[in-house]
């Protein structure tokens, strides 16, 4: 019974997942639009996926292997063509961390512990960590230069070429990797086969646009904004034109370096490789949960999800944290597999990587850190309580240092620049004088925070929006209920593990939504809820064939067959679906994709100036020289060398502009601040009257004391009359 209602929750999951995301596609929210090429596309994708379904029915996995193989190698081909430099350098940068990060493992703890394929995997994140960090030290003392970049990119390669080349197992695991290789094209499994070929083709999507310049809202305003400022200067800088700014760390570190080494896209390349490695990590953690079915189940919902896809081709940090949060989690099922207090020590430091890339990483962490002070091991049956009181000093210790330290860096930082060290949060604590309004980060939620809990699983689904309101809607697929326990936790020896795990997951997604209410902030929590819902899906396969043993021969291949057929087109259409929400979401233009750059009938700079409308006016100011921009209703600061000031996410714009009564007042108080310029967007200005609205900002100010120099595509730019 148990196992029937547990499939049936599953079924329903998932139809309503794909009803919801054809309603989004077909008649997405408002301000999002419908276009032509709509159709075509979702032609395409329904091709590609009924030749899935007719080789599932053959059962010819090689041919999959080789068409994903294939598109693979296309794809890459074309890109080379354009951004073949860009590319050589992300293989050069993901190479050079994965070493690094192999080298600082095994000082840490032994690799022969773990699957050599999942010590890769932690390999990288631990190299991507320390790079951060080691950009941070050039920042402090002032050696963001190309050279000193490069000059650092082949100090480290040559210790890990060194390293390589020291290793007598070398040459043996090249062979190796050659004849499985051969062996994966060949022989390959067809449930293999089939995962690699959907992940190729949920990849191109966000390849396409992990290989187009920047154009939303919060990479233009710091994430990549803060770096090329820092990257003007020379080192680190406090930039007080935007609050945001202040934010800027160990991912814009990334991006810091990226941009040092090379430009665009390279940063988003390296979100489109965070994609992946999430992907991966997903997958050890649901095969240390389950198998290897279950691991491959879990990293396909995991990267089907339109939020995954977005997030892996736009230059936002979230995609890191939830890099660092996964592999914090990676260790501590490792410890409880291992009881090597190692592993919390390993565990820490992702954890002080993690909360160095956003402070939201310490709600997402903390009952982790909880469970692991309160998890008995089997060696602490036999302890007395002075000995466990020990222990848990010792995993204090072990997680806590090790997170500090590498935290501490910004805490100082942001406190000697603001005098808060997590500003702009909690200034209602810290007192900072560089902050005006209400404590950023608690944004009040609509309704009580029980409920919206309870309903996130739902709600999650049917009216993503209301947490996630860059998107129409079905970013999610069916995640929030597909992660619940329909079947697993019921029986087996492990089934506390899920159990707490999800416990774990309904903590954290209570702090979040106490602090906000965005599912961007909940992204490191997807892999461990894919990895559930993986276990549901398995359970389902494994009823199946069970039930396939108890009847008749001949009966058994219909039922089974029949069963299975169902469940795999159900699976296709779920992803399909997904593939549809994911091409909503990118409203700005109407070939949903940057076909024309990957084309060469569009350069770059047209896509900028075709998507966004301010980008002419910075062209002309950066013309001219460098300015202090008074910017109404614009925010975005990157292409551009002039300091952008709006009343949005500036503590002086924004009392400029409210504490000046008359249009004679703010034109005095701009001269007087040193301002050179006004930018006015009358679009966003209506949008956001109660922070742009103001009786000074009228025809007479501009009439008066400005003189119109730029006029095109709703945005104005005035310079200041002496």
């Amino acid at each position: 019974m148990k196992t029937r209602f547990g499939t049936a929750g599953i079924i329903i999951s998932l139809l309503l997942s794909i009803v919801i995301a054809g309603q989004t596609f077909l008649h997405p929210r408002a301000p999002f639009a419908v276009y032509e090429s709509d159709t075509t596309i979702g032609l395409i994708y329904l091709l590609i996926f009924l030749v899935a379904g007719i080789l599932f029915l053959l059962k010819t996995g090689r041919v999959l292997s080789l068409l994903a193989l294939g598109l693979a190698a296309a794809l890459l081909l074309v890109a080379m063509r354009t951004w073949g430099g860009s590319l050589l350098l992300l293989f050069w940068i993901v190479w050079l961390s994965w070493g690094l990060g192999k080298q600082l493992f095994k000082r840490i703890i032994p690799l022969g512990a773990l699957l050599a394929r999942e010590a890769d995997v932690l390999s990288l994140a631990l190299g991507w960590g320390a790079l951060m960090v080691l950009t941070f030290l050039l920042g402090v003392i002032g050696l963001y230069q190309r050279s000193v970049f490069y000059a650092l990119l082949v100090v480290l390669s040559s210790w890990g070429a060194f390293s390589y080349f020291k290793d007598t197992t070398t040459p043996r695991k090249l062979l190796k990797i050659s004849s499985c290789f051969r062996a994966f094209v060949v022989g390959i499994d067809f449930a293999d086969a089939l995962t690699l070929f959907l992940f190729v083709l949920l990849a191109a999507g966000s390849f396409f646009w992990a290989l187009a310049p920047a154009v939303r809202y919060d990479a233009l305003g710091y994430h990549l904004a803060a770096p090329m400022r820092y990257l003007d200067a020379g080192r680190m800088l406090e930039l007080p034109e935007s609050f945001q700014t202040y934010s800027a760390h160990y991912g814009e570190m990334l991006y810091t370096l990226a941009l040092g080494l090379g430009e665009q896209p390279l940063p988003t390349l390296l979100n489109f490789s965070a994609g992946l490695l999430l992907a991966a990590q997903t997958y050890f953690i649901g095969r240390r949960l389950g198998n290897h079915r279950t691991g491959l189940i879990a990293a396909l919902i995991l990267y089907s999800l339109p939020i995954i896809g977005i997030e892996s081709a736009t230059a936002y940090t979230d995609i890191f944290v939830a890099v660092f949060v996964t592999a914090a989690l990676q260790a501590f099922l490792l410890w409880r597999d291992q009881p090597n207090n190692r592993w919390l020590l390993l565990k820490g430091i992702f954890s002080g990587l993690a909360l160095g890339t956003k402070l939201n990483a310490f709600f997402l962490l903390l009952p982790f850190w909880v469970w692991a002070f309160i998890t008995k091991t089997q060696n602490s049956q036999r302890k007395t309580k002075i000995q466990t009181l020990c222990s848990s000093c010792l995993r204090v210790l072990l997680l806590g240092l090790p997170a500090l330290l590498l935290w501490l860096p910004w805490l100082l930082r942001d406190f000697i620049w603001t005098g808060n060290p997590i500003f702009p949060n909690y200034n209602q604590i810290f007192h900072s004088p560089d902050w005006f309004v209400a404590p950023f980060f608690r944004i009040q939620p609509t309704g009580g925070i029980a409920w919206r809990m309870l309903a996130f699983p739902w709600a999650g689904i049917t009216d993503s929006y209301r947490y996630y309101h860059e998107a129409p809607g079905a970013v999610l697929g069916a995640l929030p209920l597909l992660g619940l326990p329909w079947l697993y936790g019921w029986r087996g020896e492990n089934r506390k593990l899920p159990r707490g795990l999800l416990l774990v997951f309904a903590a954290s997604l209570v702090m979040i939504f106490a602090f906000g209410g965005s599912i961007r902030y909940l992204m490191p929590l997807f892999p461990l809820l894919s990895a559930l819902a993986a276990l549901n899906i398995q359970q389902v396969f494994l009823h199946l064939s069970k039930t396939s043993h108890t009847q008749k021969k001949r009966i058994i291949r219909v039922d089974l067959r029949s069963s299975v057929v169902v469940f795999f087109a159900l699976g296709l259409l779920y992803i399909f679906s997904t593939r549809l929400a994911f091409t909503a979401r990118w409203w700005e233009i109407p070939e949903r994709y940057p076909v024309g750059i990957w084309l060469g009938t569009e350069m770059q700079e047209e896509f900028i100036e075709r998507i966004l409308p301010v980008y002419g006016a910075f062209e002309y100011l950066d013309q001219l020289g460098q300015f202090k921009v008074f910017s109404v209703g614009n925010e975005l600061r990157l292409y551009t060398d002039s300091a952008i000031y709006g009343p949005l996410f500036s503590k002086e714009a924004y009392e400029l502009l409210q504490n000046s009564e008359t249009p004679a007042a703010l034109a005095e108080s701009l001269a007087r601040n040193g301002y050179d310029y006004v930018l006015f967007y009358p679009p966003e200005a209506e949008f956001r009257p109660d922070v742009y609205a103001s009786p000074a900002l009228s025809e007479e100010f501009f009439n008066l004391f400005t003189t119109q120099v730029y006029a095109q595509r709703d945005v104005y730019l005035y310079a200041l009359n002496p």
